[in-house]
């Protein structure tokens, strides 16, 4: 049998429209079908958010009215209780047997409200029951919570719910207090509420909500009191189950939404004022929503049809609309690819098509203008600029290959590297030509192969697409020989002047805005120990050290305000202390045609420290004694001076010793002026060492020696100072010849502050000479003190 061969189909594969026309056709479509498609729901989900909030407000309202009628019943319960307290007859309150039967009056009385009415003493002991007295062991109420608070407030209360010790059923007790005429409490009334016929609900149950819905009430401790339903008639659980319930016994009190085993449900929660119970409602949201889900399913279907015939409407709309653009579309691709005029695009419509179209045709001939352009700067660049593509073949030139090389641009369009500049001109570029293909830029400057006096600079950029790949490079020839003549000249300038600097023995540096060096010369590393090439981007006060460039800094600002400035400045480093001159010069640069700035200072530190040490030596020599080391005539002159105007000025006491020698001429004659001059020092040191430190001695010439004494407290001290020195003189002076024995004479002068005009330094010097030949004729090795005459309007003591 012969087989017959079955065709074979295809599944041809579901194709999408790419012209915008059909793609934003079908967007606008689909848009306008889901957005209708939601439309309905939407308002369909905002009526029953809106419709949630109305019935939970009202079942709030009617849980708030069923609260309030229940306080209101127990009030009743606990005003009954108080008046049969009030109404207890006094021989009852002293007769238990007649207690007894009066409250079993009264309990069948009420029967209904309450099933028993009991009476307890102060101690909590039962006293009588309107049901029978127990038989078995005697009742107390002594620490239940209901009796103690009853006695503690003074007024009856509505207890929580507990199971009775005798029959074990769930109950709730009202009291009341019965007082005395003293106004004590004797009798606690408690009348008990049985939970399980008192039915509190039944008496509000018109207001629960809806037909499915149902109300409880449980204490404030979650203890359930009252339910419809069989399986909650327990004291002993709560209604862990119900949404909210956790909150509610926290003091929630309001409607929320929430599910449980029987399914979402509005819940509401109000608490009772007498006894802060917690009084429930429960409405299931099937009940609630049933209305609203009917019309959900009619809207849904409704806004179906709606979205399917708009969505066609606007795919239909746009399709035509955007007619004209795909015109557009087709001219755009004639002039772009079939050389087409540009004419076609400056479409005669006034619409947005129209004004498209027209700045398309202006954009086109812009663009050739500035491809003109381009060519025409390009073409007088005094550079060879070239485009090469992947294929490494020219695609653009301009005239400087004329210039350079002298063949027309034209002849290199389309051909390749290698072929346009030959192997030696290839090989010359290709490590260009390799980097830039890599998408790495370029550049290099040789020298031509056909000149070796002649230099170019030759760089590629590479030409890289929004892909991130290299479809080409660009590149860029110059002719840099009269630049490269320049550069060789400024370096064999700058290397003279490097020389020169490096060989100054002075600091040469350049410091810009932010005080770092720009350079520096060779005598750092002789004088700060650091090599010229580290100066470069240092602080300056990392180069001289902090305490250095403190003192500099306000020169420096100086200087950088277009002020130039010398001054002097002490350095340590390298183990040596110098003493630099420096001088700091403003690099000022022009900024327009009147503005100016400084753009940094050039300093010039000159070593003064030989120089410093010479004036030291000579400042040493003017005014101190070269023999003896203490203050000479010229030094002494002007403290004297100084002293006598703070004697003026304080009102103090200023005393001038004058001493010589006792018999120095026989000691010059006897052993020679070696041993003279060691008698001399040794006399000087041991003055300077027995005076008050704020004395000054000097020597005035041979062996006449001054003591300016500043601030002396009278006579008395000036004769204890004088004494001291002669002491101190009489010791035997080690010489060369052997110990001597050498003493010396005083003469104390006093001269006191007063108004009168003070005296001269030569009256001073006098009087204190007199004083001295006064001890010299007293018998020398003396001390004589004497007071000026003239400053004596005071008198010193």
């Amino acid at each position: 049998m012969r087989s017959i061969a079955r065709p074979t189909y295809m599944r041809r594969p579901i194709t999408f429209p790419t012209n915008l026309r059909s793609r934003l056709a079908g967007a606008v479509g689909v848009l306008v079908l889901g957005a209708t498609m939601l439309a309905g729901p939407l308002a369909v989900d905002v009526a029953e958010h809106d419709l949630r909030a109305v019935l939970g407000a009202q079942q709030y309202a009617s849980l708030s009215g069923a609260a309030a009628f229940l306080d209101d019943l127990l009030e009743a319960r606990l005003r009954q209780m108080a008046a049969l307290a009030v109404a207890m007859p006094l021989d009852a309150r002293h007769d238990p047997r007649r207690l007894q039967a009066w409250l079993a009056n009264r309990t069948a009385d009420v029967g209904d409200e309450f099933v028993n009415i009991a009476a307890f003493a102060r101690t909590g002991e039962l006293v009588a029951s309107g049901a029978s007295m127990p038989t078995a062991q005697p009742l107390t109420a002594t620490g239940r919570p209901y009796f103690e608070e009853t006695l503690l407030r003074g007024r009856g209360i509505v207890s929580d719910p507990f199971q009775s010790r005798l029959s074990g059923a769930n109950m709730v007790l009202v009291t009341a207090p019965v007082f005395d005429d003293h106004g004590e409490i004797v009798y606690v009334l408690a009348g008990r509420i049985d939970l399980q016929h008192a039915r509190f609900l039944r008496q509000v149950d018109a207001l629960r909500p809806g037909s499915t819905g149902y109300l409880f009430l449980m204490s404030a401790d979650g203890t359930l009191i009252d339910s419809p339903a069989k399986e909650r008639q327990t004291a002993t659980a709560p209604p862990a189950d119900q949404p909210g319930i956790a909150r509610a016994l926290h003091g929630f009190e309001g409607w929320l939404i929430g599910g449980d085993r029987e399914g979402a449900a509005i819940v509401t929660y109000k608490r009772l004022a007498t006894t802060g119970w917690i009084l429930g409602a429960r409405y299931p949201e099937k009940e609630a929503f049933a209305p609203l889900a009917r019309v959900r399913r009619t809207v849904l279907v409704v806004a179906g049809i709606l979205a399917l015939v708009a969505g066609l409407l606007a795919w239909w709309l746009v399709r035509r609309g955007l007619r004209p653009l795909a015109e557009l579309r087709r001219n755009v691709a004639a002039v772009r690819h079939e050389g087409v005029d540009s004419e076609v695009l400056a479409l005669a419509r006034n619409d947005e098509i129209g004004e498209l179209g027209r700045a398309f045709h202006d954009l086109v001939q812009a663009r050739g203008r500035a491809a003109a352009r381009m060519r025409a700067i390009a073409d007088n660049v005094p550079a060879v600029i070239a485009y090469v593509d992947r294929d490494e073949r020219f695609e653009f030139t301009n005239a400087g290959f004329d210039r350079m090389i002298g063949s027309e641009p034209d002849v290199f369009i389309g051909r390749t590297v290698s072929e346009a500049l030959g192997e030696a001109g290839y090989a010359r570029l290709e490590p260009l030509i390799r980097a830039a293909l890599l998408g790495e830029r370029g550049h290099v400057e040789d020298v031509r192969s056909d000149d070796a006096r002649r230099h170019q600079m030759i760089d590629t950029i590479p030409d890289i697409d929004a892909d991130g790949r290299v479809v080409g490079f660009f590149v860029m020839a110059m002719d840099i020989s009269e630049r490269k003549e320049a550069e060789l000249a400024q370096a064999a300038s700058e290397q003279r002047l490097r020389l020169i600097a490096d060989n100054l023995p002075v600091l040469i540096c350049y410091i810009d805005r932010n005080h770092r060096l720009g350079f520096g010369n060779a005598t750092f590393q002789a004088w700060v120990g650091l090599e010229p090439v580290r100066l470069p981007g240092m602080h300056l006060q990392e180069v001289l050290g902090k305490p250095a460039y403190d003192a500099a800094r306000p020169r420096l600002k100086q200087a950088f305000e277009g002020v130039g400035a010398t001054f002097e400045m002490p350095l340590q480093a390298q183990g040596r202390h110098r003493i630099l001159e420096w001088t700091f010069v403003p690099d000022v640069q022009a900024q327009g045609r009147v503005n100016v700035a400084v753009a940094g200072v050039y300093a010039l530190a000159h070593d003064m420290t030989r120089v410093k040490e010479a004036e030291s030596r000579l400042v040493q020599m003017a005014r101190f004694d070269s023999l003896t080391g203490i203050a000479n005539r010229r030094l002494f002159g002007e403290l004297l001076g100084q002293a006598l105007e703070r004697v003026r000025r304080q009102r103090q006491v200023m005393g001038l010793a004058y001493l010589d020698i006792d018999h120095f001429k026989a000691i010059n004659d006897t052993w020679g002026h070696g041993v003279g001059d060691e008698v001399l020092k040794e006399f000087a040191q041991r003055l300077a060492a027995c005076v008050r430190v704020t004395d000054t001695p000097a020597r005035l010439a041979g062996d006449e020696f001054v003591v300016l004494l500043e601030d002396v407290k009278g006579v008395d001290e000036a004769e204890r100072i004088g004494a001291k020195i002669v002491e101190a003189i009489r010791k035997p002076i080690a010489t060369g010849a052997g110990p001597l024995e050498v003493t010396a004479s005083v003469g104390i002068a006093l001269v006191h502050g007063a108004d009168v005009p003070l005296p001269t330094q030569d009256q001073v010097l006098g009087w204190a000479d007199t004083a001295l030949y006064a001890a010299k004729h007293g018998g020398r090795n003396r001390c004589v003190v004497r007071v000026a005459e003239e400053a004596a309007g005071v008198p010193v003591k």
